[in-house]
């Protein structure tokens, strides 16, 4: 794996443990339609963690929203979109909205 594409990954991850602690939800298998899911709360979560200071957007391909629209279907589940914002070590914020192929951070709720 590229360096690149592995700090992307190691960033994910980080991204997935934060929602986790503040939110709940199990990790899912690498290549699920979705980061996190809680059966219980009946909710799906697209964590997508970013430095700030890029271009705080969120784009979902057509192909891997279509995956995600399938698997809220068949497991009767609410899907939600999760930003994890770092600004730097002690700084993280998150954000919320409903499942959206297109979204701008500030167009989403802050969590805390």
């Amino acid at each position: 794996m590229a360096a690149n594409q592995t700090n992307r990954h190691a960033l994910g991850r980080l991204g997935q443990e934060i929602v986790k602690a503040e939110l709940g939800g199990e990790p899912t298998s690498h290549k699920a339609p979705f980061d996190l899911v809680d059966f219980n709360k009946g909710i799906a979560y697209e964590v997508k963690t970013m430095m700030a200071g890029t271009e705080l957007k969120i784009h979902i391909s057509k192909e891997s929203m279509s995956r995600k629209r399938a698997f809220l279907k068949e497991y009767h589940l609410k899907g939600t979109l999760i930003a994890v914002v770092i600004h730097g070590p002690d700084e993280v914020n998150t954000y919320t909205s409903a499942l959206k192929q297109s979204k701008y951070v500030s167009q989403m709720k802050a969590i805390k």
